[in-house]
């Protein structure tokens, strides 16, 4: 008993199970089989329907092509006539010379199988036509060779008069003769392009006849070729369907159409005109007939997927029965991965998408952090540069998220002046500074760079253990700079801090040790250094603090600038001893202030000093410097955040302005926001992701595309009004870059 309830158990189970697999099987099979299937019957049903038209219109175009090649042989004939004196209206009216012109003559008519017989028309002799056989009256003209037509000797004249190609069809003549019905005019002329006279082409019924049968290579359709007037002229085969179109009416009809009916039948019409000849070709396709081989290979296809579809049946059940097991236990793998979630695996493809899924997001992520991580690493140092970062935990965590890695707690900022090596990017070179030492490893520092573009310094924020001294490590970084760009800027070094919360004190020293190398020609400048060469001056202006406090302003840092300033009047009151002395340093301190208020904030700061520089002592002068100082930092914080990004997209706008006009340049848009060309190189590599030259070249380059396509400009204007006056040399350029040529292209997207 316990065998046998065993046995249903388990065999239940395992029933459910193989019909599970078995059914997602037969699901993912026939859903894409069947819907396959179905696309393939239609779009083969739609292909073979358009290859049938589209070899209808190339049979129609090499028909017509070939018929106006043949005229145009002809054309050429009577150039070489005109020069033929044997042919000249002297020669032919001599009683002797007239046997070499009308032998000439019937040597230009064997030389074309297209032409019966050549008749030549001289306006000095109007009354006349000379061909191979002889001399021929205009009246024996129209009675002999075009019998049975309603048209007069004068409309006959007035044709053979004009000074153009043109087709004479005879509408008078009977569909049950078999002499031609039209012929091929050419006029005379000298070289003043003057028209003397004629030639007149008989053209062979039977070689048209022959050249419409060439061109209708799959006999499933019949050719025409018409007048003006709907006539049929000549045809491939003179079956029901012609007859039935020797109507100018139904023939008129069926030209307007693509298709149409005709006993029970359908028909696909195809029409090219000849405006100049006043003469059309006409198609008329037969699908039955065209598609009956590809029937018969269409019914051996659908024989074979209906094979395939039973072996698929099976084989998918066999699949299912063979795969059972290993779905299964693939199944409780991915159900306890995802224990907490409602999913149904119920084959392969479920359990592959899905952990194809989480891998997938697991890459896209990834990618998606290496992309960012750089800019995010550049954020997190200018906020620490900043001074907007207070908490030791909140700064952990994001160096940490932007892989920033100090091998110990000692820090201090490097400042770089980048407005030194301006000359290295008027160059050209593609590389920037920044690109060299955007991080700095070695065994006992390490070193992240970021560009403030607004000011045009690098600061480089160094981390460094006991086994390195701060001189050694600027060193190092010095030669690297020297080694990567060939010379060596000016470099400011802030003082040693032991958080990363009090980085940006280093960095405010680092600026203003670059300041104090205005006055002072090293170019490396540490700012303690400054301090000490106050010592060493007998006038007692500490101007290593008072760049600190020009720099902490220009910040907007509070902070720094109110321990600066109580530093100053400290050091005022230590080290000033007399009053008159003391007046004097804190007019030094307030005029300090004030300058450079007034460049950050505006004339109130001005207003503001003037009212309280009557001060008294400079304990009175410091709660007045707090109080100016506290509102300049105020002001300045009060900005938009991204100073830099306003100023970014005012230049872009520009540059997008004016990227037509041959005399933009970096020199030129320096000049125009009084900013370095260096910084201007930079921001646009920065920006755009592209040389100064890569970017303007991308701009112009659209906008001729835009301007070749939605105007008719002529391609020189358009070329020199997007600032190339080479037009020949960008004509040649434009092809390497788009492929084909400015007038090409034109041609190519003005169709669509």
């Amino acid at each position: 008993m316990k065998v046998k309830k065993f046995y249903d158990q388990n065999g239940q189970n395992t029933f459910r199970g193989i019909a599970r697999s078995i059914s997602s099987y037969l699901l993912v099979f026939l859903i894409p089989f069947l819907t396959v299937s179905w696309i393939w019957y239609a779009t083969s049903v739609k292909s073979i329907n358009e290859q049938v038209a589209l070899t209808a219109k190339n049979q129609l175009i090499q028909l017509k092509y070939s018929l106006e090649n043949n005229f145009l042989q002809l054309n050429y004939l009577t150039q070489k006539m005109t020069d033929d004196h044997q042919l000249s209206l002297n020669f032919l009216t001599h009683p002797y010379y007239s046997k070499e012109g009308k032998a000439s003559l019937q040597t230009y008519k064997i030389t074309n199988e297209f032409v019966e017989e050549v008749y030549l028309y001289y306006k000095e002799e109007p009354e006349n036509f000379f061909s191979s056989i002889g001399k021929l009256s205009v009246e024996g003209f129209l009675e002999k060779v075009i019998p049975d037509n309603d048209m007069q000797q004068g409309q006959l004249i007035d044709q053979l008069e004009k000074a153009y190609p043109t087709l004479l069809t005879i509408e008078g003549a009977s569909l049950a003769r078999h002499h031609s019905r039209f012929f091929y005019i050419v006029p005379l002329q000298n070289d003043e392009l003057t028209v003397y006279g004629a030639a007149i082409y008989e053209i062979k019924e039977a070689s048209l006849a022959k050249m419409l049968d060439l061109t209708n290579s799959d006999g499933a359709s019949t050719n025409y070729l018409i007048n003006d007037e709907f006539q049929i002229l000549a045809s491939t085969n003179h079956n029901d369907l012609t007859v039935f179109l020797n109507d100018p009416q139904e023939m008129a009809q069926i030209t307007t159409q693509d298709t149409f009916q005709f006993n029970q039948q359908k028909y696909l019409v195809q029409s090219i005109p000849n405006e100049e000849l006043h003469i059309s070709v006409v198609s008329v396709t037969n699908p039955s007939q065209a598609l009956s081989l590809i029937n018969r290979v269409q019914e051996h296809f659908i024989l074979i997927f209906m094979c395939i579809l039973f072996v698929g049946i099976i084989a998918v059940t066999l699949m299912g029965i063979r795969n059972y097991r290993p779905i299964r236990k693939i199944e409780h793998l991915v159900r306890e991965f995802h224990k907490d979630m409602e999913m149904s695996v119920n084959s392969m493809d479920d359990v592959h998408n899905t952990l194809a899924a989480v891998l997938e997001e697991q890459q896209e992520l990834h990618k998606e952090i290496q992309m960012q991580t750089p800019h995010a690493r550049e954020q997190v140092l200018r906020k620490l540069m900043s001074g907007r970062l207070r908490s030791e935990q909140e700064v952990a965590r994001l160096i940490e998220a932007v892989h920033i890695h100090f091998p110990a707690d000692n820090y201090f900022v490097i400042t770089i002046d980048t407005k030194t090596v301006a000359s290295k990017y008027k160059a050209g070179e593609s590389c920037f500074l920044i690109d060299y030492i955007e991080e700095i490893s070695s065994q006992g520092y390490t070193a992240y760079a970021t560009e403030i573009l607004s000011t045009e310094v690098i600061a480089l924020t160094v981390g460094f253990d006991h086994r390195y001294q701060q001189e050694e490590i600027v060193q190092e970084v010095a030669a690297k700079i020297a080694a990567a760009i060939g010379l060596l800027p000016a470099i400011g070094v802030g003082t040693i801090v032991n958080e990363l919360t009090a980085i940006n004190e280093s960095y405010i020293e680092g600026l203003a040790a670059l300041d104090y190398h205005v006055s002072n020609n090293q170019q490396i400048i540490y700012y303690l250094e400054i301090s000490a060469e106050e010592q060493r001056s007998a006038i007692q202006y500490p101007d290593s603090q008072k760049l600190k406090l020009i720099q902490a302003l220009n910040q907007g840092n509070s902070d720094i600038a109110i321990e600066t300033v109580h530093w100053l009047i400290k050091d005022g009151l230590s080290k000033q001893r007399s009053q008159p002395v003391q007046k004097m340093y804190g007019y030094y301190l307030l005029n300090t202030v004030a300058q450079t208020g007034g460049e950050l904030v505006g004339e109130e700061i001005l207003l503001f000093a003037a009212e309280h520089a009557d001060f008294t002592n400079l304990m009175q002068l410091g709660t007045v410097l707090q109080q100016l100082v506290q509102h300049i930092c105020e002001k300045v914080r009060d900005r938009p955040q991204n100073q830099e990004s306003e100023l970014n997209e005012t230049i872009f706008a520009y540059i997008k302005a004016n990227f037509q006009s041959s005399q933009l340049s970096l020199e030129s848009i320096a000049e125009e926001f009084k900013v370095s060309v260096s910084y201007i190189s930079r921001f646009v590599k920065k920006e755009s992701g592209k040389t100064f030259s890569k970017y303007i070249q991308e701009l112009r380059l659209e906008k001729i595309k835009q301007e070749l396509v939605e105007t008719d400009l002529p391609i020189k204007e358009i070329i020199r009004d997007n600032g190339y006056y080479d037009v020949s040399n960008y004509t040649r350029k434009f092809r390497t870059i788009v492929g084909v040529t400015p007038g090409q292209y034109r041609k190519i997207n003005q169709k669509r």
